[in-house]
């Protein structure tokens, strides 16, 4: 897919350029509380580090600046955050006139489709979470919640360079949102003008929508097609052989060999299917052993010999209340421990019921 996209001429004139697609990396966080969780991960991080350099290994924190000067500073790089916060409350401005804007064209345009690209190729929701977050986090550190703790313990150390890291990363954090609404007012000028809402629907085609299209349809082949993978895809196999297929049906007479009861609506968004075809192959080799010992023995009132298993679920497909998903005809009945792998190896994800 990727050699594919390298040699079409459209999509190499609209690919994203370096800038975008670190900026889009950044972004894609995306929650306002997963910024958040991360960044009280590193901070907890440096205070744990800092207390342990502090109890254990002092002499390798620098003593600059000297004592005397060491806390006026501390106090000077924690008055900045005041500064931060003012910025940061400008970006939010900013950004509420902006999409103000852009709802009055849409209304008056009929552009929902247009819209909705917009906000993709703007970071609108991102740049808004990732601000808000870190106007939070600045609120909240003018009292230093999570340094307390070593204060009260008398492991803070005088030398102020855990703060000014901390501050460094505030800062780099601040320059980042920047961009990000630089980028985004670029975005919005733009769309005011046809040629570019022309070329930002082109570039979203060409950078979110084929990949997309050609991934899913990769998926659902590789899926469909992974029965072959069971008897190493030999054409002249024999047909006595068992066998198992995925996304179809083999109708009557079958067994049930898994079931799920949904409340609401899923639907199958990934299979394992390493774990898949171990189980599987595993199952295939008692099949085998079965019919060789006892030829003619019959499970389930079904012969041994010929056996098939299939799996129903489509890929991306909804299913709702009771689903027979794995059924087997033929055969020898899969053990505890196939059926463990199964149940893990189908990843089924809820969806909106109104999509």
């Amino acid at each position: 897919m990727s050699d594919h996209l390298r040699k079409n001429s459209v999509a190499r004139r609209s690919r994203y350029r370096f800038a975008h697609r670190f900026l889009r990396r950044f972004f894609s966080i995306g929650t306002f509380g997963r910024f958040v969780g991360l960044y009280i991960f590193l901070d907890v991080a440096l205070v744990v580090t800092e207390g342990s350099m502090a109890k254990f290994a002092p002499e390798f924190l620098s003593n600059w600046p000297v004592a005397t000067s060491a806390s006026a500073i501390k106090e000077s790089l924690r008055s900045i955050a005041s500064y931060l916060i003012a910025a940061q409350v400008g970006v939010l401005g900013v950004i509420s006139m902006a999409l103000a804007l852009i709802t009055l064209i849409a209304q008056r345009e009929s552009s929902s489709t247009d819209v909705k690209v917009y906000y993709h190729e703007s970071f609108c929701f991102e740049v808004v979470a990732s601000s808000i977050a870190l106007l939070a986090i600045l609120c909240a550190q003018l009292f230093w919640p999570v340094q307390a703790p070593l204060f009260w313990l008398g492991l803070d150390h005088p030398s102020p360079i855990f703060e000014a890291g901390l501050l460094g990363f505030h800062l780099s954090w601040l320059l980042l949102n920047l961009a990000g609404l630089a980028h985004f007012i670029t975005t919005t000028f733009g769309f005011v003008q046809q040629s570019e809402r022309e070329f930002l629907r082109n570039r979203y085609t060409a950078n979110v929508v084929q990949p997309m299209e050609m991934t899913t349809r990769l998926r659902r082949h590789f899926y469909s097609a992974a029965n072959t993978m069971l008897d190493g895809n030999d054409e002249n196999a024999d047909e006595e052989q068992p066998r198992a297929t995925f996304g179809s049906e083999f109708g009557t007479p079958y067994s049930v060999e898994l079931t799920s009861v949904f409340s609401r609506p899923k639907a199958l968004r990934d299979v394992r299917m390493t774990w898949v075809l171990w189980a599987l192959r595993r199952w295939a080799a008692r099949c085998t052993d079965a019919a060789t010992k006892k030829p003619k023995a019959t499970t389930d009132g079904h012969w041994q010999k010929s056996p098939k298993i299939w799996f129903t679920p489509h890929l991306d497909g909804t299913l709702k209340g009771k689903q027979d998903w794995c059924r087997r005809c033929g055969g020898v009945p899969l053990d505890c421990i196939e059926k463990f792998v199964l149940r893990r190896a189908f990843c089924f994800q809820r969806i909106d019921e109104n999509a």
